[in-house]
């Protein structure tokens, strides 16, 4: 028997919350209406609203100030329209 991790706090319906985008970048669950880049503090690095793109929302390894993040552990916060919010750790690798 397959053993499934259990991810709190993921609404049923979104199956994939992200997936891998190109070398190094992320794309969202298309129903997620907004989702922060969180760094080990908590502190948003990068934020997309639904509003500012019409594709899926998507993160290229790059925060606010417009430089590469470095390699390590970060927390994806994903809103969806019915305001249930999922939070996914995940390590972010940076390409050399």
């Amino acid at each position: 028997m397959s053993r499934r991790p259990i991810i709190p706090n993921i609404p049923q319906r979104a199956a994939k919350p992200l997936r891998r985008f190109g070398d190094s970048g992320l794309e969202f669950d298309p129903k997620a209406t907004e989702v922060a880049i969180l760094d080990r503090s908590g502190r948003a690095i990068w934020k997309m609203s639904k509003e500012e793109v019409s594709s899926p929302i998507r993160w290229d390894g790059i925060d606010f100030a417009g430089q590469m993040v470095q390699t390590g552990d970060y927390i994806c916060k994903i809103v969806y329209p019915d305001e249930k919010v999922a939070y996914l750790p995940f390590v972010f690798m940076k390409k050399s």
